[in-house]
């Protein structure tokens, strides 16, 4: 999920220290129409802003006096010595779009819809100097609609002429996102060791009756987590939900697709992965240049706990999965924590989010649970609101247990790839490289792979063009398209059934297995060949069944083989 991050030493002393945005907004989804006036201060002084040329400055004032501000491609610079300005500016924006949910990571559009609004802060969508700020915002939108950005919720009117609602949000901040929508709103008040902790849910229509289930576990998650930890950060937090398929996370809120949110597993999962990262992202900061730690930390106390939670054969298991999936990393893009910035594809996921947090579960086997504990408590209590590195973790573990970690994070944070490993390790609890022939064959094996190959087996213009369009939403890498199979690499193998059956005939390979014979309207299964090499087979009735596979299938790298009628998944 896409974090926003900050870096200060404590709120109070942050809100003085840190340029202060004041911004009021006017947004009517149906035009598109945009304005908006903003109020940009700091007594340190302002060397400018940026805000994207789309965006039209209409009036402009330096400290209280009339300017003409000249900008280079959204960029401003100010006169020396400027502490406040003030701007007036307006937009059309985009429509919204139909996006997948890769390219809903890669946009930086800003779009508005009756249906759903989203300004992301990549956007530059409000006047930003480059550095952290605090700010306030005042979000105004025609009747039926409502929206949020992060912050604590100060004010807010709902009447026949129209929505208006503050936010504050005092801590450092480094990107405002603005999302609006026909929301209806729900809301519970959680009370904790004397402070009110306001959570809501933003559904769209269909949505209600998902409301109370979503506000529960959230005030679960929140109380769980400041316990074990330290008291939850803010005073809001937000479910929100969004057309497209969004799995963002944010201080104080968490923006999931609409269709994400209906699925039955969202609140025992990701609901509890998104809340915790007000702790971990959004209450102490990845300092980038150094790695980023906190999706596995994470992923270590959300995701891989749960697992434990409900028992150590499916906490195993998870942990199998992970070593499954190291064994579909070829050893040299097997790349060092240090080097993770953030999920950009299947390796990177895999290093990123399930190396590290193998590597916390390792040092927790090491130092102790009570230790790792204080470790955790010792490390919010430090750099609450500020920037920390993996050196910062090390040193708060080492003092907690007080055993000495630098070799420890040496290895497993520093070097790339798996040290030798040759001791027995039945529980799967080290992670290390195991030969790939060891699993059954799975489709991410060719997912992730540098390297891939595209067979068509078809000559239908059709069914080319649908291949290719999925080859492009499975594959990490850019395939090359080749006629015969290659020397080297991965290779993908998609047509029409008959077509198919008649090519891998043709080239020595296993026809369609018994599991996905004659079923569904396209069936999927992964092998390997003679050489071990891994391959995948897509085989559907026609281009429109191909078509149909786009959004499900990337979902499924952990299988081995899979049916589909039409775009839902019959068997697996």
């Amino acid at each position: 999920m896409k974090r926003w991050l900050g870096l200060w030493l404590l709120a109070p002393l942050a809100a003085l220290a840190m340029p202060q945005l004041d911004l009021e907004v006017h947004l009517d989804p149906a035009t598109r129409a945009f304005t908006a006036t903003a109020r940009l201060s700091d007594a340190a002084g302002l060397k400018g802003f940026s805000l994207a040329p789309e965006f039209e400055i209409t009036s402009a004032s330096v400290d209280g006096k009339p300017a003409r501000l000249a900008g280079l491609q959204g960029h401003y610079r100010l006169p020396g010595g400027a502490r406040r300005i003030e701007l007036a500016y307006r937009a059309a924006l985009q429509p919204l779009a139909a996006l997948d949910h890769r390219q809903v990571l890669a946009d930086r559009t800003p779009v508005a819809s009756p249906e759903g609004s989203f300004l992301p802060a990549a956007s530059r969508w409000y006047p930003d100097t480059g550095g952290l700020f605090s700010h306030r915002v005042v979000v105004n939108l025609p009747a039926g609609q409502k929206g949020l950005v992060e912050g604590d919720l100060i004010n807010e009117i709902d009447t026949a002429e129209g929505y208006r609602a503050v936010f504050d949000f005092p801590h450092p901040a480094d990107g405002i996102h603005l999302m609006a929508g026909p929301y209806a709103v729900d809301e519970r008040t959680l009370k904790l060791a004397g402070r009110n902790i306001r959570i809501r849910t933003w559904f769209h229509p269909e949505l209600a009756t998902l409301a109370q289930g979503y506000l529960d576990d959230s005030a679960r998650y929140i109380e769980r987590y400041g316990k074990l930890i330290g008291d939850y950060p803010f005073g809001m937090f937000s479910v929100v939900s969004s057309p497209t398929p969004t799995g963002f996370g944010m201080p104080t809120l968490t923006y999931l697709g609409r269709d994400v949110l209906k699925l039955p597993f969202i609140r025992a999962t990701s609901l509890g992965h998104e809340v915790l990262h007000n702790w971990w992202g959004n209450g102490v900061y990845p300092d980038w240049d150094k790695g980023n730690w906190s999706e596995g930390l994470t992923t270590f106390l959300a995701d891989y706990a749960y697992k434990e939670d409900e028992s150590e054969a499916a906490a195993r298991e998870m942990r199998l999965g992970w070593l499954r999936d190291l064994a579909a990393v070829p050893p040299g893009e097997d790349t060092a924590l240090k080097d993770f910035r953030s999920r950009r594809h299947g390796i990177a996921s895999i290093i990123g989010y399930n190396k590290a947090a193998m590597v916390f579960l390792m040092l927790r086997d090491r130092i102790g649970s009570q230790a790792f504990e204080r470790g955790l408590r010792l490390f919010w209590q430090r750099h609450r609101f500020r920037t920390a590195s993996w050196a910062d973790l090390e040193a708060a573990f080492a003092e907690a247990s007080g055993k000495p970690l630098g070799d420890f994070f040496r290895q497993w944070v520093q070097q790339p790839g798996s040290p030798p490993f040759t001791g027995a390790d039945p529980d799967f609890r080290v992670w290390r490289r195991i030969d790939p022939a060891v699993f059954p064959p799975i489709l991410r094996e060719v997912f992730v792979a540098p390297k891939v190959s595209l067979i068509v087996t078809d000559s239908d213009a059709d069914v080319r063009a649908a291949a290719l369009a999925l080859s492009a939403r499975l594959l990490d890498a850019r395939p090359a398209t080749v006629e015969a199979l290659p020397k080297d690499g991965a290779v993908l193998i998609v047509g029409a059934g008959a077509s198919v059956d008649a090519w891998l005939a043709k080239n020595g390979l296993p026809p369609r297995p018994g599991t996905v014979a004659s079923r569904g309207s396209a069936q999927v299964w992964a092998a390997r060949d003679a050489g071990n090499r891994p391959y995948v087979v897509v085989s559907a009735r026609d281009a429109a069944s191909l078509k149909a596979l786009e959004r499900g299938l990337p979902h499924y790298g952990k299988q081995s083989w899979l049916v589909f009628e039409g775009a839902r998944a019959a068997g697996r």
